[in-house]
């Protein structure tokens, strides 16, 4: 116990505002959101499909819109962003609580999506790369475990909840929890911290940082935009949320294909749970030790196995494969994809990087259901996605981190 107390006092504040606004976020998370799908529907009379056309286009435009708000994360204080952030998914909260029509079910998504999946989510992985050095790896694998552990435990919350109160009441103690309890937390633990990166490497007494943290560049969005590295990357770090959004959305359908049952399912999501945080433990520790370029050659290789037990296999067990593979690609990208761009460009302008990735990110997993469903609509065979994901996840990726390097170097 006293050896734990000694490692818990080791994380640094950062480390902690990572994990816990990664947690506030989650409320503006797909996983949470989708449990109330059904009761939303019946409250308003809407079917499936209207649901998912409401969803979906709100969380685009709340996705396109981090093209640019990504980058208050650099220009305003972290204890004043996250307020906002907060702020704007209290709201959304509170409206989904009063919901009657579409247009207000609309916008409630909306900025439930930007405040909590957007901002929030978005603070949290920004604060973890940028405050640290020689660990970001291991930091930006807190923020990862902020929302594995909201995926473990507010499904098995809620469906408690529900079985006790109206579903617009647990919405009430969301926006309460967001406004009266993470806010002043996050904006207290980030006092302790709170500045604005110089986007110059702080020297932490290791030989080794540079591995780690490029100087930082001055970039606009449109000299990132024009920059080749941020185009060889985003193939890699884009891959985790094209596949697994799609195979999620459709995994009702996949699950009639091959067999599976819909308890073999649910229990699979545990397996996910277990190796996305395996993944994330393992990932910030070989960041560190060999740089985000070392695992971006490999990480993608699990998701690869995973597609093509889904195209190859006929064994009815394939399903725990599937997931275990998929959730360790998941929570190896949770931490890649927040420090692989300071290791390349630097932390000065790090919000508006990854405001700019999040906004590919989420049009990504927007246009990635779409495809799957016409595939499996037109009754295509699962093998040929096999083939594909192995040149996508295995072939792809190694000539891609060595132009990366060539243009370092150049």
């Amino acid at each position: 116990m006293s050896q734990l107390g000694v490692k818990l006092r080791a994380i640094p504040a950062y480390g902690w505002f990572a994990l816990l606004a990664a947690l506030a976020s989650s409320f503006g998370q797909t996983f949470f959101i989708g449990l109330f799908g059904g009761a939303i529907q019946a409250a308003l009379s809407i079917d499936p499909a209207g649901l998912g056309y409401l969803y979906g286009s709100a969380t685009l435009v709340s996705g396109v819109l981090m093209f640019w708000l990504g980058s208050l994360a650099d220009v305003l204080a972290l204890k004043r962003g996250i307020a906002i952030s907060l702020g704007v998914l209290s709201l959304g909260c509170v409206g989904l609580a009063n919901t009657d029509t579409a247009p207000v079910l609309w916008g409630s998504f909306f900025l439930v999506r930007l405040g909590g999946q957007g901002l929030t989510g978005h603070l949290a992985i920004v604060a973890a790369a940028r405050h640290a050095i020689a660990t970001r790896g291991r930091t930006v694998a807190m923020a990862s475990y902020g929302f594995i552990l909201a995926e473990a435990t507010f499904p098995l919350l809620v469906a408690q909840l529900l079985g006790l109160v109206e579903w617009r009441a647990v919405w009430w103690w969301a926006a309460g929890l967001a406004a009266l309890v993470a806010l002043p937390g996050l904006v207290a633990l980030a006092g302790r911290f709170d500045h604005l990166a110089t986007g110059v490497a702080r020297s932490q007494g290791s030989g080794d940082e540079a591995v780690v943290s490029a100087p930082s560049l001055a970039l606009t969005r449109g000299s990132l935009l024009r920059q080749p590295a941020f185009y060889w990357t985003l193939p890699m770090v884009l891959g985790s949320a094209f596949v697994i959004t799609a195979l999620f959305l459709h995994q009702g359908s996949l699950a009639a294909i091959k067999g599976w049952t819909l308890g073999q399912v649910g229990q699979a999501f545990v397996l996910f749970a277990l190796a996305q945080a395996l993944s994330a433990f393992v990932t910030g520790r070989l960041i560190d030790a060999l740089g985000s370029l070392g695992v971006l050659r490999v990480f993608l290789w699990p998701m690869v196995a995973s597609v093509c037990i889904l195209g190859w296999s006929a064994s009815p067990w394939g399903v725990w494969w599937v997931f275990i593979g998929l959730g360790l690609t998941a929570g190896a990208n949770g931490v890649v994809s927040g420090a692989v761009w300071a290791e390349l460009f630097g932390v000065s302008q790090l919000g508006m990087i990854r405001g700019v990735y999040t906004a590919f990110m989420v049009m990504a997993s927007a246009i990635a259901p779409m495809l799957l469903g016409g595939w499996l609509s037109a009754e295509w065979p699962l093998a040929p996605l096999a083939w594909g994901s192995i040149v996508y996840g295995v072939i792809l990726p190694p000539v891609l981190v060595a132009l990366i390097k060539k243009h370092r170097q150049a």
